[in-house]
């Protein structure tokens, strides 16, 4: 009998669960959307803290809307009492996307438990990958401002690679005319602009959910011939695909090594460099140059 009574809770429980996960879908789609906003929108201060890899760094940042321009600073606090502390340009919060109504594609949302971060009641957020493509993402955003507090990406091993939580906020009460639109993860108001495919790079392939949103050129150095730069999207996160033309000398120095969740990985194709960059797993970008092709 007791067995029977179990196996009916179970049943129920899986009934409720399956009911519910639609709307909770649906309500961390709205506070992802609403984050968006308020990262951009809202003017605030604070410092936090920032781990990538093995290295932690604190920063302070400040943000502010003015007649529709955003102006940020950030500044990587020295260490040690009285240290001077210095400009960065390589870290914003303004990296992450707006939301994406093909995201949920690739990413499970579903909505966590509640956490207390810099004095401030914030939910939880979780986008679980559908695939070994990319990484969980784990938000803590507080639901009246949408001010992200904390954040981390979660590789296949729960590590993180990446983290960032705010120690100290203060957030600035809007004027009544610079007041955001709500926020609407709409497809009609958030489909992705995608980029028009170039007639001589092509992919035959692409991992699930990606595609391409912009088609640049940078200046080359030193009269060297410009360098194209193709940047992929699969609603959440994104990877830029560096293609140099023979010749032309190696742009790993400019960029850097893999470090935390940032991947980097070069290969040849039709005899031009390739290097590609993303928070998204080495296998992913891997997947994504062997899908690349040079028509002409």
């Amino acid at each position: 009998m007791l067995t029977i009574r179990y196996t009916v809770s179970l049943a129920v429980l899986a009934g409720s669960l399956a009911w519910a996960t639609p709307g909770m879908a649906n309500e961390a789609v709205d506070l992802l959307a609403k984050m968006h906003t308020a990262v951009h929108t809202l003017s605030y201060a604070g410092t936090l803290v920032y781990s990538q890899g093995n290295e932690l760094s604190n920063y302070q940042i400040s943000h502010t809307l003015e007649n529709g321009t955003e102006k940020e600073s950030v500044v990587r606090l020295a260490q040690g009492k009285g240290a001077a502390g210095e400009n960065v340009e390589s870290f914003s919060l303004a990296k992450f996307q707006q939301v994406q109504p093909l995201m949920e594609e690739v990413y499970a949302l579903d909505l966590g438990g509640q956490e207390f971060v810099a004095n401030r009641s914030c939910q939880i957020v979780v986008a679980r990958p559908r695939d070994k493509m990319r990484y969980l993402q784990r938000y803590c955003i507080e639901p009246e401002s949408g001010m992200l507090l904390k954040y981390s990406l979660v590789d296949r091993s729960h590590r993180a690679v990446e983290q960032l939580m705010f120690t100290t906020l203060d957030i600035a009460a809007p004027a009544q005319e610079t007041l955001p639109a709500p926020a609407q993860a709409s497809a009609a108001s958030s489909a992705p602009i995608v980029a028009t495919p170039a007639t001589d790079w092509v992919f035959a392939s692409l991992p699930a959910g990606f595609q391409q949103v912009q088609d640049l050129k940078q200046d080359g150095v030193n009269g060297q011939a410009p360098i194209r730069q193709i940047i992929l999207s699969d609603g959440m996160t994104s990877v830029s695909v560096f293609i140099a033309p023979p010749g032309t000398p190696s742009i790993l120095d400019s960029i850097g090594l893999s470090a935390g969740a940032m991947n980097i990985y070069a290969t040849e194709v039709a005899q031009h460099q390739i290097t590609l960059v993303g928070e998204v797993p080495a296998v992913t970008l891997q997947h994504i140059s062997e899908g690349l092709q040079y028509v002409r």
